[in-house]
């Protein structure tokens, strides 16, 4: 049993034997390898995919395809499939999913969509994965054999409440999820114990944002566009101490940097916070949850009442859908 969760920035899965793994969600064809002997071992994965029919492909998966000219992630709200079930069967791979021998194991996973496209894709998303199956090879490791005997697709969000539980009390509790190009916000009546659905739902902010601003002043200070692959690597430097460097000196871009986060969380914020507008007095706690939490949780923290960064807040999703998966 698994719980995936192929986030629009990242892919967090993890195993009922308690096996985990999180990787940037992008790929690329396989290249030849360039080992020049120093370095160490190259980061991300090499994967091999053999379909039912034989064909067979191998891609760069994770860090690996950052470099390339070639990588593919998701660029907007439509996650196509052929990339999105290649991350999902490299991290079921990674979490021990699949076997090598005959008659194959099957396994259980269970998914997330988008609150926002839940109700239309819920069933294609569970017909085309019940279908799914491939032999594959992960950094020239056994080749297994990995197909689905259930499929569960839980709504983003609803995985938390799983993860982190639910206090005893009356009012609401909030949730806000908040990855790469979505954040899922979700509102639980604690006495029922069911989401409130008008104050419930997603919106198209995250993460992205911040890249988009410090990839403007960036521009704005060197001239030069940031390249999309370099994006994540200069959000990293700016994290950790606000300056990269630009042509052998160092560029500083910490008050831009300090600035985007601020007016992503702002924005965020008021998107929520408008659908909870009659609710928000009544919200007796708010758990902040997803990787974008980890950026925007402080700010985020100011605007709502008593909010929590749940534990693990990563994997928080992946977690509720394994135990939701495992009864």
């Amino acid at each position: 049993m698994m719980g995936v969760d192929v986030g629009y920035g990242f892919v967090k899965a993890v195993s009922l034997t308690g096996q985990k793994v999180c990787f940037p969600s992008l790929a690329a064809p396989a290249g030849v390898d360039l080992d020049l002997g120093f370095g160490g071992p190259a980061p991300g994965y090499k994967v091999t995919v053999r379909r039912v029919n034989g064909q067979a492909e191998s891609y760069l998966v994770g860090e690996a395809a950052q470099g390339s000219f070639l990588a593919s992630g998701f660029l907007g709200a439509e996650k196509p499939a052929e990339l999105h079930d290649l991350l999902l069967l490299t991290a079921a791979y990674l979490v021990g999913a699949g076997t090598t021998g005959f008659p194959p194991v099957q396994v259980d996973l269970a998914v997330g969509l988008p609150l926002a496209f839940y109700r239309a894709q819920k069933d294609v998303l569970k017909t085309r994965l019940e279908a799914l199956a491939a032999w594959v090879s992960v950094d020239s490791g056994s080749e297994r054999y990995i197909s689905f005997r259930r499929v569960m697709v839980v709504p983003q969000g609803a995985g938390v409440v799983f993860a982190q539980g639910l206090p005893k009390g009356r009012g609401f509790a909030g949730v806000i999820d908040i990855g790469q190009y979505t954040t899922d916000f979700l509102l639980v009546d604690l006495r029922t114990g069911r989401p409130v659905v008008e104050a419930s739902g997603s919106v198209e902010a995250g993460c992205h944002l911040v890249g988009q601003r410090v990839a403007q002043a960036y521009l704005a200070k060197t001239g030069r566009p940031l390249p999309p692959r370099m994006e994540r690597r200069i959000l990293d430097d700016l994290a950790e101490g606000g300056k990269v460097v630009f042509r052998g000196r160092e560029l500083d871009l910490s008050t831009e940097y300090r600035e985007a986060v601020d007016d992503t969380a702002e924005a965020v914020a008021r998107q929520v916070l408008s659908a909870w507008r009659d609710f928000t007095d009544s919200v007796a706690v708010t758990y902040l949850a997803g990787g974008g939490a980890l950026l925007l949780g402080e700010r985020l923290a100011r605007a709502f009442p008593n909010p929590v960064l749940v534990g693990d807040p990563v994997f928080a999703n992946a977690l509720g859908y394994l135990r939701m998966v495992a009864g």
